[in-house]
């Protein structure tokens, strides 16, 4: 463990013994002074009530880390009770000399003392067309979430919720059995991915039946409303489709009747749609798992919705709520009456209404569980998945990173496990909500094919990083050049889909992701190339010679404690579930970094000793922003 981590650790443990309090809560109410009183704060005159002395409390701890082989940290009390702790900085560059020396590394995320099984559902995009921005935003968050909890110890399963059953996707199918092909076989004929075919057939299929019934209401307006972006399509024909999908659905007598027969018969399990769906969304999904590669996103399971109602999943909880004292029938369908259940459950239970989370200005209404024709709704089956999440993973949480606009879904399936008595499941199924994802300029709608797709916005990137790679590589090979590309292009979304909170709304401009001089997943690459190619030149570090006096004070001193905070950090950011926080500290260091290094020359000092100190900082710096990218889900290249 490096020597700042094993600090904080002692000092949390000490404390929280000494004042009678929790560990975690004194770990958050560590805090960093200003530089002049120390490196580490912790504000004891919040417990002089309970009869604790800082200056004491001060002694008590110094003695105690000396006891515990910590001889490089310094106790003193400030002002009317604030504790301050100063490294010894000679004394840190010695420990972290000998732990390369010893094990070639210094930085690790330290392990909670509390490791449990959790499930991060994440992306989930439909099966009707390929993924844009916002299911990389998704993806992104998801993903990091889960390289944070796995460093930090926990047991971390992933999963891909293959939302294969509802009516988006019977209209693809609609269009895709117009047609007679097979969209897997179709995709590779074309030379095209089969999300992108799918995605045609979708939209042109979709705005053929809004157009028809919009002819039937007499509501000419909305028809030439919708013609353009039928016309568009028609100029994205991939193979002469066009006029075979729309001639059909129009001479039809009621294609959204034959859309629901298609729905139903598909979710009763009959062969014909089973083929005709299955196929299709396998064709989405092999496209899927080459953008997801893409992203370096990978899943431990693919789960299909289809199975949890043909297993009869789906089946038992409609039993479980008709045996329910709240069982309702709310227009004219199976529903649970979820406000009673407020009413008579959780206004009486305080406790249970704030782990459920729910919130007090809010109007729940009932939960329609199946409509009047047999067809269940997406919460019903949401249901079942969840309970089969923890069953088959023994997990203790389930998060479920979903969009904002899905609050009232999640909410409303945390109450209605509750009010079938799955409360423990309930209260132990997160909504990670996070806000859209725009593009300067653009509006998207998948239903009228006007999409902006998350492989265009890497190709983009792609595209245009090529061309800076190979400005400043003259004679690089053009693999190379297209390999290093493709991970700028890669770091450039996910980085900037991280770094801004959750609940906030990204506008994704791709100059400023690809900004090499500041602010971005680039920007960390290229310091981290930098740090890189100074040691390369170096030839490597004497640790026999290093001075450890040379790195004692100034930027070099920020810098060497900065970068020992990079483990702590990894660990505050998966506790709090905030990449952000791992995202806005490496900006931090880069900028540190970059900063000391135009003005204090690591290959040009003259001393042998300070040569070496300083390119150990340029090590630890280099292995904190190669770690903090790594968890990031970004590549760190050697060369850029």
């Amino acid at each position: 463990m490096d020597p700042y981590t094993r600090l904080i650790e002692a000092l949390v443990e000490e404390i929280a013994r000494r004042v009678g309090e929790d560990e975690l809560k004194v770990l958050y109410l560590l805090q960093i002074p200003r530089e002049e009183h120390g490196d580490v704060s912790f504000p004891a005159i919040r417990y002089r009530r309970k009869g604790v002395d800082p200056e004491r409390l001060a002694a008590e701890l110094e003695e105690a880390l000396k006891s515990r082989g910590i001889d490089y940290a310094s106790v003193s009390v400030a002002g009317p009770g604030y504790i301050n702790v100063k490294l010894d900085a000679r004394r840190l560059v010695e420990e972290v000399s000998s732990l390369y020396r010893r094990t070639g590394s210094a930085l690790e995320v330290p392990k909670t003392k509390e490791p449990l099984t959790l499930v991060v559902e994440h992306t989930s995009a439909n099966p009707i067309h390929p993924m844009h921005m916002g299911h990389a935003r998704n993806m992104s968050l998801g993903d990091t979430l889960a390289r944070l909890l796995r460093a930090r110890g926990h047991r971390v399963n992933t999963r891909f919720y293959v939302d294969d059953v509802g009516k988006q996707v019977a209209v693809a199918a609609l269009g895709v059995r117009i047609l007679g092909i097979d969209p897997v076989e179709e995709a590779r004929r074309l030379g095209v991915k089969g999300d992108d075919l799918v995605g045609w057939i979708y939209a042109v299929t979709h705005l053929s039946v809004d157009i028809i019934k919009a002819k039937h209401e007499g509501n000419t307006e909305k028809v030439e409303s919708l013609l353009p972006y039928l016309v568009d399509l028609k100029d994205r024909d991939p193979a002469g489709y066009f006029d075979r999908i729309v001639n059909t659905v129009w001479s039809m007598e009621d294609p959204e009747a034959e859309i629901s027969r298609i729905m139903r018969n598909y979710e009763l399990g009959r062969e014909e749609e089973k083929r005709l769906i299955r196929r299709m969304v396998e064709a989405v999904l092999e496209g899927f798992r080459k953008t997801l590669a893409r992203m370096r996103v990978e899943f431990d399971a693919w789960d299909w919705e289809s199975d949890m109602v043909w297993s009869s999943r789906v089946g038992r909880i409609l039993e479980e709520a008709r045996r329910s004292p709240y069982y309702t029938v709310y227009k004219g369908a199976e529903a649970l009456d979820l406000p009673r259940f407020i009413k008579e459950r959780l206004l009486t239970d305080p406790e249970l209404a704030a782990r459920i989370k729910l919130p007090r200005a809010l109007e729940v209404p009932p939960l329609i569980l199946r409509r009047s024709d047999g067809t269940t709704l997406y919460v019903t089956r949401d249901m079942a998945y969840t309970l089969y999440k923890f069953e088959v993973t023994g997990a203790d949480r389930v998060y479920n990173v979903i969009g904002a606009d899905q609050r009232l879904s999640q909410l409303q399936l945390r109450l209605a496990l509750a009010a079938l008595g799955y409360v423990r499941e309930a209260v132990n199924t997160i909504h990670y909500d996070y806000e859209l994802v725009s593009l300067p300029g653009e509006r998207m709608s998948g239903r009228k094919g006007v999409l902006v797709k998350l492989d265009d916005i890497l190709d983009g990137l792609k595209n245009r990083a090529a061309e800076e790679v190979r400005a400043r590589n003259p004679g690089a090979s053009e693999e190379w050049v297209e390999e290093t590309a493709e991970k700028i292009a890669r770091a450039a979304v996910r980085f900037r889909l991280v770094q801004v909170s959750a609940p906030k709304p990204i506008v994704f401009d791709p100059e400023k992701a690809l900004d090499l001089t500041a602010n971005s997943g680039p920007y960390l690459q290229y310091t981290h190339a930098r740090a890189s190619s100074i040691l390369r030149k170096l030839g490597g570090i004497n640790y026999s010679v290093i001075d450890p006096s040379a790195c004692s004070s100034g930027k070099r001193r920020r810098l060497l404690v900065l970068a020992l905070r990079m483990p702590l950090t990894a660990a505050k950011a998966a506790d709090d579930l905030a990449p952000e926080i791992l995202a806005v500290y490496l900006i931090g260091l880069a900028d540190l970094f970059n900063s000391w290094y135009q003005e204090d020359s690591v290959l040009h000092e003259p001393d042998e000793g300070a040569k070496h100190c300083k390119a150990l900082l340029v090590a630890l710096v280099r292995e904190a922003l190669a770690r903090g990218l790594e968890l990031l889900g970004i590549d760190a290249p050697e060369r850029m």
